[in-house]
């Protein structure tokens, strides 16, 4: 995985006034922690943006001019305008084996859906566990030969250089007959059903 570097400042002084005044100034609060040690950082909106826009997870934060690798563990967001107001940010050696959530990116499109039947997405990502060297930027899921009934399950997915965490009976998508096709197909069913018990009944007499 490619890194991308960002710059992160120690923050002196928490408090809730404090750490407004920072938004406003486009600096985030953050913490970095590393095992049982944890500093208070700020990071510049903007760049964090931009870091965020490459999909990274694994980034070289620059702290007092030292360089350490982290992941990005959580970002919580305004509940109204949705803008971070926090971030938080873990320490991790190269070697060290880890649990991410990976985004999946479907490729091609089924061939239920050109036979007029509806894909759907119920999962997005898989938690894996995998050396911090080796997380993938994502999970490359090929969906074209999927058919009207297909589903495709967690255990479907073929691992690479990582272990998937995530239960492997979680279903990932499907495609399925469009629901006014499937109701009209059981009307039919039902009326043929009782158009055969009319004749029946009428040979009997």
């Amino acid at each position: 995985m490619t890194e991308l570097a960002l710059k992160a400042d120690a923050r002196e002084g928490i408090g809730k006034e404090k750490t407004k005044k920072l938004r406003k100034q486009g600096v985030i609060p953050a913490v970095f922690y590393q095992k049982e040690k944890s500093q208070a950082v700020q990071i510049n909106e903007l760049e964090f943006l931009r870091v965020m826009k490459a999909g990274n997870q694994l980034i070289e934060l620059n702290m007092d001019g030292k360089k350490k690798k982290a992941l990005i563990r959580e970002i919580q967001y305004h509940p109204v305008n949705e803008r971070i107001v926090h971030v938080d940010f873990q320490g991790v050696s190269m070697s060290e084996v880890i649990q991410v959530l990976v985004p999946l990116n479907f490729i091609g499109t089924p061939v239920g859906v050109r036979e007029g039947g509806i894909y759907e997405v119920h999962l997005h990502e898989l938690e894996i566990k995998c050396k911090a060297s080796e997380i993938p930027h994502q999970i490359d899921i090929n969906i074209e030969k999927m058919t009207i009934g297909a589903t495709l399950f967690v255990s479907n997915v073929t691992p690479g250089d990582f272990e998937i965490i995530t239960n492997s009976e979680q279903l990932i998508a499907a495609v399925v007959t469009p629901k006014g096709t499937a109701e009209e197909e059981t009307a039919e069913a039902a009326e043929g059903a009782e158009a055969e018990e009319t004749e029946e009944e009428g040979t009997e007499e």
